[in-house]
């Protein structure tokens, strides 16, 4: 029996690499665990949210329960007990489904400063740090990359505002009589969901662009809250000079409350303005910021 060593140094390989099917995954899984070692953010970033959505999910339980025939026949409505348990009901989904609007408005500003933490500084500290080397070489495509980077700033704003909503829906629907809110408000839960899941999107392209500009964390995180919190101080000031409630349309934020009303049919609208202007202006600057992202990484792709 003879015994063949093979004493040459590299060997080519006779086949095709191809790269892995979830590598976005492999790479969310990596980011969201370094993530979650800093328990100190976490902590100030999802209690408070979480807490206003138990608190708003109270609310909504006793506007269901304790307040069970303490009402009077609203106008229009028969007479009797009957009348009155219908006018009752009616009162109670509309004061719910004003509930649930006026916490959307809140999610807002939960969202941004999860995105924003977590997300600013994603592209740059990895240009920084040379991991975008190691990233392409494994090899990784550019949209791989990228969805990987945008589930983790999905996730992260998921938490704090699509869950809370779930929770704030779910008691409604378990609370009132006979499910009538899912039967008679289910476009308010839809609108909800979708609403939540609009502005985490839009929020993490917009980070994700801004972190493909900057050149550090800090950078990114101070340009984020600078362009968001910016627009709608300008816009704000342009609608109070100008007394048009429409300069408005110039704030991120403002616009993500345009689409909030519209989309849950809200009973009070401070913003008149045609809804798909709205849809347009996130849209565009959702793009953009894709856009800057794919430039980003094609610069990084041809160095790596």
């Amino acid at each position: 029996m003879t015994a063949t060593t093979h004493t040459e140094i590299y060997r080519k390989l006779k086949g095709q690499l191809e790269p892995s099917r979830f590598a976005a995954l492999h790479l969310w899984r990596a980011r969201m665990m370094v993530a979650f070692k800093r328990k100190l953010p976490l902590l100030l970033l999802f209690v408070p949210p979480w807490i206003s959505g138990i608190v708003f999910s109270f609310v909504v339980y006793s506007k269901f329960t304790l307040e069970q025939g303490m009402g009077s026949p609203i106008p229009g409505t028969t007479g009797g007990p009957a009348g009155s348990m219908v006018g009752v009901l009616a009162g109670q989904l509309i004061q719910v489904h004003d509930q649930i609007v006026i916490f959307t408005y809140v999610s807002r500003v939960f969202a941004l400063l999860a995105i924003a933490w977590f997300g600013a500084g994603l592209v740059c500290e990895d240009q920084r740090a040379g991991a975008h080397l190691l990233y392409f070489s494994r090899p990784l495509s550019r949209f791989d990359y990228f969805l990987g980077h945008f589930l983790t700033i999905f996730t992260f704003g998921a938490i704090v505002t699509i869950g809370p909503v779930l929770l704030i829906g779910l008691v409604a629907v378990f609370s009132s009589p006979d499910y009538a809110f899912l039967t008679e408000k289910w476009d308010v839960l839809l609108g909800s969901v979708g609403y939540a899941a609009l502005n985490v999107t839009v929020l993490s392209m917009i980070a994700l662009g801004i972190s493909s500009l900057a050149s550090r964390k800090s950078y990114a995180l101070a340009g984020v809250f600078a362009f968001v919190l910016g627009s709608d101080s300008l816009g704000a000031m342009f609608a109070g000079t100008q007394g048009e409630s429409d300069w408005s349309m110039l704030g991120v934020l403002m616009n993500l409350r345009r689409l909030a009303d519209w989309m849950m049919n809200a009973n009070q609208s401070r913003f008149e303005w045609n809804p798909w202007y709205s849809v347009a202006i996130l849209g565009g600057l959702a793009a953009l910021g894709g856009l800057l992202v794919a430039r980003r990484l094609r610069r990084l792709e041809v160095v790596a």
